[in-house]
């Protein structure tokens, strides 16, 4: 099965993740959330996936590659279903949790697919979030039809129920175009033990990780706080780093296979922090808009780096349970950070999370060099 074959569908699937970041601060606001409420929900739904990444790890590696990607279109429908309905915390929380099964098992699947290829993987991946962020460009485009002719809640409704419908194209989609794969022969659940390289992989992951989600989730609340914008500002101010990243997604990947994934990681994190130092030195939103377009760039090369680095050497029949484990750490991260972001953000000031982050990545970076040995495409 090659990637090409998944990409319409990714992007069917991915209609709402731009929006929702933007929409569900606002949306919570209404529903009379706190910001640091909002941070614990993003908290809460990476504490959802840990378990969810371990089993789904084990059933992406039994199952066909096309299964599984059927099963996580299946689930994005329902999860947006549900997310058209959800007007409380409970329900929000199990719509969320639903949606990130289905991000669980298409990454999966997607990961599984660009090992059978034994393609670029940084350049892959990179090829997959530019398929995600254009979904999210078409999204906004859809959002926008919506909410010129409806307010916030109905509008809500109605968009999450086209994202549905369109998931579910998507998955119809798949079936008939995707060929029937051999079902794996499946022995049991391997024990997966990392070597002391991967470990040290899954560690930095998990910083990576923390450091990101303190600020990531904030963003929304801080042009609220610094600027005052109504939605349709803000997604105006969003659209530079959006379009940007639908199309440089395989150029960043293939920086890392082509220069050494530790040099990319270092340079990505130096060069972050410098980016999350300057936003609060700023007071111009076009400003604010270029420099979070550097941020979102810096910050996917050194993603893309990290993973590729991780998947180095592992065997086709273990990518999942292997990455299962790995994304562990990314929800321990996901976990902390919003939590830390949110706590920094209402009780000490909205430009404290950005220069704590500056400081953080700067030895983040210190800590990369002095943990992960030289490649030797790193040698002069």
């Amino acid at each position: 099965m090659k990637y090409e074959k998944l990409a319409v569908p990714v992007i069917l699937a991915s209609l709402p993740g731009v929006v929702f970041e933007g929409l569900f601060p606002l949306y919570t606001t209404q529903l009379g959330f706190t910001t640091l409420k909002m941070t614990i929900f993003y908290s809460t739904f990476a504490l959802s996936g840990l378990i969810m990444r371990l089993l789904m790890g084990t059933v992406s590696d039994r199952y066909t590659r096309r299964s599984v990607f059927l099963w996580a279109l299946s689930l994005y429908a329902v999860a947006y279903f549900f997310l058209s309905g959800a007007e409380s915390m409970t329900f929000l929380m199990v719509a969320r949790f639903v949606q990130g099964a289905a991000g669980i098992l298409l990454t999966l699947s997607v990961i599984g697919v660009i090992t059978d290829e034994n393609n670029n993987f940084g350049q892959s991946m990179g090829r997959f979030d530019s398929n995600r962020y254009l979904g999210g460009i078409i999204g906004i485009g859809l959002s926008f039809l919506i909410f010129y002719h409806y307010d916030l809640l109905e509008g809500w409704k109605l968009f999450f129920l086209c994202c549905a419908v369109a998931s579910l194209v998507g998955c119809i989609y798949s079936f008939f175009r995707i060929k029937r794969q051999e079902k794996k022969e499946f022995h049991g659940k391997a024990r997966i033990v990392f070597s002391r390289d991967k470990k040290k992989i899954w560690v930095i992951s998990l910083v990576f990780n923390l450091f990101s989600s303190m600020i990531g989730v904030l963003v929304i609340p801080y042009l609220k706080a610094a600027y005052d914008l109504n939605m349709e500002t803000m997604v105006f101010v969003f659209m530079l780093p959006i379009l940007v990243s639908s199309f440089v997604g395989p150029h960043l990947g293939r920086l890392g296979d082509s220069f050494g994934y530790r040099k990319v990681m270092v340079i990505s994190a130096f060069l972050s922090a410098l980016m999350a130092f300057s936003i609060p030195m700023f007071h111009n939103i076009k400003v604010f808009s270029l420099i979070w377009t550097f941020y979102v760039v810096f910050m996917s090369a050194l993603d893309y780096a990290l993973d590729a680095l991780f998947v180095q050497g592992i065997k086709e029949n273990e990518i999942g349970n292997y990455y299962g484990k790995y994304a562990f750490g990314v929800n321990i991260g996901g976990i902390l950070g919003p939590v830390a972001g949110g706590y920094l953000f209402d009780k000490l000031g909205i430009h404290i999370p950005y220069m704590t982050f500056s400081v953080l990545m700067v030895l983040f970076g210190l800590f990369v060099l002095w943990q992960l040995p030289r490649e030797s495409n790193e040698e002069d």
